[in-house]
């Protein structure tokens, strides 16, 4: 299957679970135990689904267990940071920190460590995807140097996961573990640090935020973990071909642009002329990567 149309399923895909995890903290809130109850769940339910689609059999290496971990435990650390960050009401700081660092940090490793090639015109890309972050989230409040180096950290995790998810891919000895193998793997881990975190933390998560109605949110729950899952497994396979200094720009560019069209389309969002110009610019900028 050609490697570009997988970035774009992926693509699509991520904009799905974008707009169920919208309509999810809708209804439960935004607050620490709403965000990892969905997590915990949307982990335990991709991991049944991988283990059905892996016919319940499924192979594992150490090499993949460790890399799975070392993934979910890096994502799991920038979203408890970002926790912190959104705290202080900077949502678009965090974004414009995570989303560059998630593509940025794989582009200079594929460089520097995999000898992929450098090109002046996919570095303008990549210019031009990160200008667009900063363009979309141009009102972020000024950060203090604490929140500045929960920004730095972020940027850093993020790129680490990309990193750890391509390096997986290309290591020999991964090659008997598939895709859909290292998805469920993934999907356990992040279930189960989710739901310590949970219970470490449960007398003060007790009183954090509303009460979670989680029969009314379950079908959004398992529709997001298939749709998560499937667009994981798909930049897996991606990162399989393609290399690190196209596959995560082009990921990150092509969410940008389809999550902003899923909030137009499911929840009537309006985009103002800065953000429309960012979009631009980032489609000028992914197309720089095909």
């Amino acid at each position: 299957m050609n490697a570009y149309f997988l970035v774009i399923m992926a693509d699509i895909l991520l904009a799905v679970v974008f707009a169920l995890q919208k309509k999810y903290q809708q209804a439960a809130g935004t607050a620490l135990k709403a965000g990892l109850a969905y997590n915990a769940l949307m982990g335990a339910c991709s991991a049944i689904i991988f283990l059905g689609i892996t016919g319940f059999q499924v192979n594992i290496s150490l090499f993949s267990v460790v890399m799975a971990a070392l993934f979910c435990i890096t994502i799991m650390l920038y979203v408890m940071i970002g926790f912190k960050i959104m705290e202080k009401g900077n949502l678009a700081l965090y974004t414009l920190f995570l989303m560059s660092g998630g593509m940025t940090v794989p582009y200079i490793w594929g460089v520097l460590f995999l000898n992929e090639e450098f090109t002046i015109l996919r570095t303008l890309g990549l210019i031009a995807i990160i200008a667009a972050i900063a363009l979309s989230n141009s009102g972020a409040k000024k950060p203090d140097k604490k929140q500045l180096l929960m920004c730095v950290a972020i940027f850093f995790l993020n790129g680490t996961s990309s990193v750890l998810s391509k390096m997986h891919q290309i290591h020999p000895v991964s090659a008997t573990v598939t895709s859909q193998d290292f998805v469920f793997l993934v999907s356990l881990f992040k279930a189960l640090i989710c739901a310590g975190l949970i219970l470490f933390n449960k007398k003060k998560l007790h009183t954090d935020g509303k009460k979670l109605g989680l029969k009314k949110l379950m079908p959004i729950i398992i529709l997001a973990a298939l749709a998560d899952g499937l667009s994981y497994m798909l930049q897996l396979m991606g990162a399989s071909e393609l290399p690190a200094t196209v596959l995560y720009p082009l990921i990150t560019g092509g969410s940008i642009i389809l999550t902003s069209l899923a909030g137009i389309a499911f929840y009537k969002e309006k985009l103002s002329v800065q953000q429309w110009i960012a979009m631009a610019v980032c489609f000028a900028g992914t197309c720089l990567f095909l």
